[in-house]
């Protein structure tokens, strides 16, 4: 078994928040540089990104998993991360046919671009992705777990988009595989409304700037970085 060091929560150009700097080339590169064994590319509502990023880590020894920071009908960021491309377009699909239909204000939210490993513009995507799904938590992650992937509650100690701030407290039926804290001191302030005290906490970037990857990160002690061993990894951090 190694020591793999895990940053699950990093946003590209795909996320209209995010720096246009945050190309999937970009991302990668810095991810290697700082020491980073395991990332995820999780843009809001969307997952296109990642297989350039996957592309790319490949060639230099990086593993990038797929992944999407999906927010719920209750307006819950939940990352949703998984080792095959084609189930996490098949979330994409499903919860993009669930978004709105506003149009995205570039001036005001910036850029949805898709670009690929060759820092090459794709597409723009005109749909407003900073919008809930009409997707509850709880269906959202009975599929995220159905197909083989990891489901972590984002950024629970924020006062926005947190199932902390929009639920009140993080049910016990849910089984979510960790929970995402910005701040390690935190913990003590959020565990009165966690049900079950047995999930374990992590950390990570949030990433929306190329500085902020890995930052903050979870290591986790497995055989292979994939998410079976990495839900396994989770399990002894309790």
């Amino acid at each position: 078994m190694s020591w793999f060091s895990c940053d699950l929560h990093i946003h590209s150009t795909l996320s209209p928040c995010a720096s246009l700097d945050m190309s999937p080339k970009n991302i990668v590169l810095k991810a290697k540089e700082v020491g980073l064994h395991i990332i995820a590319i999780t843009d809001h509502n969307m997952t296109e990104n990642s297989i350039f990023a996957h592309e790319i880590g490949k060639k230099i020894g990086l593993t990038v998993l797929f992944g999407m920071e999906l927010q719920t009908q209750e307006e819950i960021h939940l990352l949703a991360i998984f080792d095959d491309y084609h189930t996490a377009m098949e979330l994409q699909k499903k919860v993009y046919s669930l978004l709105p239909h506003i149009k995205n204000d570039v001036n005001y939210f910036g850029d949805q671009v898709v670009v690929d490993e060759n820092d090459e513009i794709i597409r723009f995507e005109d749909r407003m992705l900073l919008n809930s799904s009409q997707i509850t938590i709880e269906d959202a992650v009975e599929w995220i777990k159905a197909h083989g992937g990891i489901a972590i509650p984002s950024h629970i100690d924020s006062t926005t988009f947190s199932i902390i701030s929009q639920l009140g407290f993080i049910p016990d039926n849910i089984p979510f595989d960790a929970l995402e804290i910005k701040k390690s001191e935190n913990i003590p302030d959020v565990l009165p409304f966690i049900i079950r005290k047995d999930i374990p906490f992590v950390t990570f970037s949030d990433a929306h700037y190329l500085n902020d990857i890995g930052k903050k990160r979870t290591t986790l002690h497995m055989d292979e970085p994939t998410c079976k061993d990495i839900k396994a990894a989770l399990k002894l951090l309790r």
